[in-house]
């Protein structure tokens, strides 16, 4: 669990990306496409509830008011604090769990994985738009991203952010996880094997360069608002294969047996 040092400065980064929300309409924009994108792909409401984990700064609930919110570290807007890797629901209770920029911040992947197959209805399903490391998108991540990139890790290993047992920030992080879990054929093999009941429905390569241009939470919009506008546009004509070498992030939904 979080250290109480831990809990306030979560909280006072997820009060941060509220502020840098509001002052950017770009990023508000993107956004609202990829949680378009995540609430097509949710099941049927009468298969379960549907709970986000690691809602953060709650910007689902603009998008998918359905969506019950929680976060390791639980804020004013969550429904209920709770940890990916200790689910607080019975067998076959739920009917989606969504996480957004959540897979590559768990210290277990795998452990999640697990919980997810043991608390999903049959047809229910995991719902994650994350990092995905492209030939173009790696230059960002490497080198102007602020959470580290390590692409030599095992993305099914217990994880600790480098601060040791027992100090996981919830912010550590390996940008690196959803791509060499889901982006990658033998990642994807792995993961079939391990979890047999969870089959890989979809995965899908999204957002080009209009997503490092809109300055995301850390830094002012790089191109004025109507050549962002144009970009963001065009890049939703663009052919899907083509985002495997400049795309950004990766829409992955899993479905339970």
């Amino acid at each position: 669990m979080p250290t109480a040092e831990q809990r306030a400065r979560t909280l006072d980064r997820f009060q941060q990306h509220r502020r840098a929300w509001e002052a950017n309409p770009a990023l508000q924009e993107l956004y609202g496409d990829w949680y378009a994108r995540v609430r097509a792909a949710l099941p049927d409401p009468a298969r379960g509830p549907w709970w986000e984990l690691g809602s953060g700064p709650g910007f689902a609930r603009r998008f998918i008011p359905e969506l019950a919110l929680s976060d390791v570290v639980a804020a004013p807007w969550h429904d209920r604090e709770i940890g990916a890797d200790a689910l607080p629901f019975a067998d076959g209770a739920v009917g989606a769990l969504v996480l957004f920029d959540v897979l590559h911040h768990l210290p277990s992947p795998a452990r999640f994985f697990a919980e997810a197959a043991r608390v999903l209805a049959p047809g229910g399903r995991v719902v994650m738009c994350e990092p995905y490391v492209s030939p173009l998108s790696f230059l960002v991540y490497r080198f102007l991203h602020d959470e580290p990139l390590r692409m030599a890790a095992d993305p099914f290993a217990e994880h600790d952010g480098g601060g040791g047992a027992g100090e996981k920030d919830p912010f550590d992080a390996n940008q690196a996880i959803p791509t060499l879990m889901f982006g990658r054929a033998t990642g994807r093999a792995r993961f079939s094997a391990m979890f047999p009941g969870l089959a890989i429905r979809s995965i899908e390569r999204l957002a080009g360069p209009s997503f490092p241009a809109s300055g995301g939470f850390s830094r002012r919009p790089l191109l004025p608002a109507p050549v962002w506008r144009w970009l963001f546009a065009a890049e939703r004509r663009m052919p899907g294969p083509l985002f495997g070498a400049i795309g950004f992030r990766l829409l992955v939904v899993l479905e339970k047996r």
